[in-house]
C-alpha cells in the first residue's frame, strides 16, 4: 500500500464525497459491462465449439451474434471496462490512504489482468468478421475454384484454420483471464470493506481462500447472469427492432436460453446476496445497507416475475422493462456495497482527512509573502515588552499559545492582526498596528522558532 501512497494525496472531507459518488457511478459502467462480457465469452465459446463439432447452424450463428451484441462496440472495451476499472482503483486508493492493507495491491494487480482479457475477447470478437469474409469468398467463388490446387487457395485455406485457431485459444484466454480478474476484483473489494482483517491478510493466497471471496464473486457472477440473459433479449428481440433475419427456430432458441439464464440467475442472487451480507464485518452493517438490500430483492422479485411471465407467454414484449429493471438492482447493489464499504472505512477517512488538512496548512505556509519584512525586529520592537518564548511576562509564554495553533500560519496571523480576549488569566493583547504581512510573517517566524525549540 505504500507504493500507491506515494501516487496519491489524502482525501480531504469534500474529496472524500466526491470520490464516494465516482466510485458509485464508475462501477455502474463497469459491473453490468464485466457481467456481459463474462456472460458473452463463456456462453459464445461454448456454442462456438458445439457449433463446429455438431455442424448446428443455429449454435454457430448464435455464438457469433452474442459476442457481438454483448461486447457492443470496439471502443466500448476502453469506455466501459479500461477507464472505469482504473478509475475504480485511483478511488479506492485514495479513499484507503495510509491504510496497512494489500487490498489496493491485489486491485491493481486485477485490472491488469481485466485489460489483458479485454484484448483477447475483442480479438475472439474479431476472429468471427474474418470468417464471415472468408465464407462470403467461399459462397462467391465456383465449386471448381476450390477444388483446386492453386496456390492461392491453399493459402486461403491454411489462413482460414489459423483463423479458427485464434479464434479458440483468443475466446479461451480471455473468458479465464476475465473470470481470474473478477474474481481478484470481488475479494480485494470485499477485503477494503474488511478492517478488521487488514493485519492479517498479508498475501493473494488469503484473498483467493477466503469465504467473503468466494460469495462476493458468487454474487458478481449472479448478476453477471441476470445482465447478460436480459441483454441477449433487449439486443436480440427489442434494441432498434431486433435481429432482422431470425428464423422462427433461431428466435425460439434464444428466448429460451436468455429466459432461462435470467431466471436461474435471479433466483439465485438472493441467497448469493444474503450470505454476502452475513460475511459483512459488524463495523459495515448498518440500518441503511440493510434498507438498501431490501430493496434490490423487491428488484430481483419484481424482475424474477418479469422474466417468468415472459418464459411462460414464449413473448419478449417486455425485454425493455426486464433490462431497466436490471440496471436498478445493479444500482441499488452498488448503493448497497459503497455504504457499507463507507462505513467500515469511516475511522480510515477521518485519519486520511486530517493529513490532508495538515498538508493543506503546510501548503498553504509555503506560499505566504513575506519578503522585505524583518520579523524578529517587530519582536524585539512590539512583543518582547509581554512575551518571551518559555517565561511567562504580561501575557503567556509563546511555547504555550503558539502550538494551539498546529502550524496554521494564517491563523495565528489574523489574532496577531486583530487580537481577542482569549485567556481569562491575562490582560487583552493590544492591537499592534501592524500591516497584515506583517502579521503573517510575525506568525510564520513564531511558528518556525517554536518549532525548532
Amino acid at each position: 500500500m505504500e507504493f500507491f501512497d506515494s501516487f496519491v494525496i489524502p482525501p480531504s472531507e469534500n474529496h472524500v464525497m466526491l470520490l464516494k459518488y465516482i466510485l458509485t457511478i464508475t462501477l455502474m459502467l463497469f459491473i453490468p459491462y464485466v457481467g456481459m462480457m463474462l456472460g458473452a465469452s463463456f456462453i459464445s465459446t461454448y456454442f462456438n465449439k458445439k457449433g463446429r463439432l455438431e455442424g448446428n447452424k443455429i449454435y454457430s450463428r448464435f455464438a457469433k451474434d452474442v459476442i457481438e451484441k454483448l461486447t457492443i462496440t470496439n471502443s466500448a472495451e476502453f469506455a466501459l471496462g479500461t477507464i472505469p476499472v482504473l478509475s475504480a482503483l485511483f478511488a479506492y486508493a485514495q479513499l484507503l490512504y495510509g491504510a496497512k492493507t494489500i487490498a489496493i495491491g491485489i486491485m491493481a494487480f486485477s485490472a491488469v489482468i481485466f485489460i489483458m482479457a479485454f484484448t483477447f475477447i475483442y480479438k475472439y470478437r474479431n476472429t468471427f468478421k474474418i470468417e464471415s469474409v472468408l465464407n462470403a469468398y467461399r459462397r462467391l467463388a465456383s465449386p471448381e475454384m476450390l477444388k483446386t490446387d492453386d496456390k492461392g487457395v491453399k493459402e486461403i485455406e491454411t489462413f482460414e484454420e489459423n483463423v479458427v485457431s485464434t479464434n479458440s485459444i483468443s475466446g479461451t484466454v480471455g473468458k479465464y483471464l476475465l473470470l481470474t480478474a473478477a474474481y481478484l476484483f470481488g475479494g480485494s473489494a470485499a477485503l477494503a470493506s474488511s478492517p478488521d482483517k487488514w493485519e492479517h491478510v498479508g498475501n493473494i493466497l488469503q484473498v483467493i481462500f477466503s469465504w467473503q471471496s468466494l460469495f462476493s464473486f458468487l454474487s458478481m457472477l449472479s448478476i453477471g447472469g441476470i445482465i447478460t440473459g436480459a441483454a441477449i433479449i433487449f439486443y436480440f428481440f427489442n434494441w432498434q427492432g431486433g435481429l432482422k433475419d431470425m428464423n422462427d427456430g433461431y428466435a425460439a432458441f434464444v428466448k429460451k436460453f436468455a429466459g432461462g439464464l435470467t431466471l436461474i440467475s435471479g433466483v439465485s442472487f438472493p441467497l448469493m446476496l444474503l450470505i454476502s451480507y452475513l460475511y459483512l464485518p459488524a463495523i459495515a452493517q448498518s440500518p441503511e445497507v440493510f434498507y438498501y438490500m431490501l430493496i434490490t430483492l423487491v428488484i430481483t422479485l419484481i424482475l424474477c416475475n418479469f422474466v417468468y411471465a415472459m418464459i411462460k407467454n414464449s413473448e419478449v414484449t417486455s425485454g425493455t422493462v426486464v433490462f431497466m429493471l436490471v440496471f436498478l438492482l445493479v444500482l441499488f447493489n452498488i448503493i448497497k456495497d459503497q455504504a457499507a464499504f463507507g462505513n467500515a472505512i469511516h475511522e480510515q477517512t477521518i485519519e486520511a482527512t486530517k493529513v490532508a488538512e495538515q498538508l493543506e496548512i503546510e501548503a498553504r505556509n509555503k506560499t505566504v509573502q513575506t519578503s522585505g519584512i524583518n520579523p524578529q525586529q517587530i519582536y524585539d520592537t512590539k512583543c518582547v515588552a509581554c512575551h518571551k518564548f518559555d517565561v511567562k511576562v504580561v501575557g503567556p509564554p509563546y511555547d504555550q499559545t503558539v502550538p494551539k495553533y498546529n502550524g496554521d500560519v494564517q491563523k495565528l496571523a489574523e489574532y496577531i492582526f486583530n487580537p481577542q480576549k482569549i485567556d481569562p488569566n491575562f490582560p487583552p493583547m493590544p492591537n499592534q498596528g501592524l500591516k497584515k504581512k506583517e502579521a503573517t510573517a510575525v506568525a510564520q517566524w513564531l511558528i518556525s522558532k517554536i518549532g525548532k525549540k
